[in-house]
C-alpha cells in the first residue's frame, strides 16, 4: 500500500481537483447565458476538463504507476531550452494570429513545436507523415472551433 502511495501523482491529483472546481464554476457561470454562441464553447471546454480530470484521478486511484517513467523521481525532467522554446512558439502563435489567421499561424507554430519535440532521428517517412498529420490536426482544430463550437477565429489579414 505504501509503495502505491509513493507512485501516485499527489500534486497532479490536487491540481485535477482544483481544475474540476474551476470547471464547475465555469459551468455555473454559463447558466444565465441564453445565446448558444455564448455558452457552447465554455460549457464544452469545462465538461471536457472535468471529465479528463475525473479520469486522471480514477487512474491514479486504480493504477498509480500509469504514466510514470524512468525520470519520475529525478530532478531533471526534460530539457529547459525545449520548454522555453515551447513557450516562445506559443507566444509567436498569439502574435502572428491577427495577421496570418488561425490556420496559417497554427501550421507554422505546429511545425516549430514538432521540431522542438522531436527526440528521434528524422526518417523519410517521418518527414512525410508528421507535417501531414500536423496539417490535419490544425485543420481539425479549425473545424472544431469555427464550425462546431462556433468560435470566431482570425483570418488572414496581411493582404488588407
Amino acid at each position: 500500500m505504501k509503495a502505491d502511495l509513493l507512485k501516485q501523482d499527489i500534486g497532479g491529483v490536487v491540481v485535477a481537483i482544483i481544475m474540476i472546481l474551476l470547471g464547475v464554476v465555469a459551468l455555473w457561470d454559463t447558466l444565465e447565458m441564453t445565446d448558444a454562441d455564448s455558452f457552447v464553447f465554455p460549457r464544452a471546454i469545462a465538461l471536457f476538463m472535468i471529465g479528463f480530470c475525473i479520469l486522471f484521478i480514477l487512474l491514479q486511484m486504480t493504477a498509480p504507476s500509469i504514466g510514470n517513467n524512468a525520470e519520475a523521481g529525478s530532478r531533471s525532467r526534460g530539457s529547459t531550452p525545449r520548454r522555453i522554446g515551447l513557450v516562445c512558439s506559443l507566444l509567436l502563435a498569439a502574435l502572428l494570429m491577427p495577421w496570418l489567421g488561425f490556420l496559417l499561424s497554427g501550421a507554422v507554430v505546429f511545425g516549430i513545436i514538432m521540431l522542438l519535440a522531436m527526440y528521434d532521428q528524422w526518417t523519410p517517412l517521418r518527414r512525410l507523415v508528421f507535417p501531414l498529420a500536423g496539417i490535419a490536426i490544425v485543420v481539425g482544430f479549425y473545424v472544431m472551433f469555427a464550425k462546431l463550437l462556433q468560435v470566431p477565429l482570425p483570418v488572414v489579414s496581411f493582404f488588407e
